[in-house]
């Protein structure tokens, strides 16, 4: 008799971090043009962190899916 249960795959991801320093307003032109280019490959916005410092540096988490990866070197499963 046939599994009526579906066939799973389990997905694995790629991350990418960037800091970001954006005091003046120029600068956060250039993160959007960053964003967008990076999400043209896949990539995905998960969360930013700004650094308590006078000089507003963000930190950037990005991920994608490791199918849409360019590198051949990544672990297909780590269990």
């Amino acid at each position: 008799m046939p599994s009526r249960h579906p066939s799973f795959r389990v997905m694995t991801w790629e991350y990418m971090v960037r800091e970001f320093n954006v005091q003046d307003s120029g600068k956060i032109l250039l993160l959007e043009e960053f964003l967008n280019e990076v999400g043209q490959d896949g990539w995905e916005l998960v969360s930013v962190a700004t650094t308590p410092t006078e000089a507003f540096t963000h930190l950037i988490y990005l991920k994608r899916g490791a199918v849409l990866a360019e590198r051949a070197d990544l672990p297909r499963s780590i269990f």
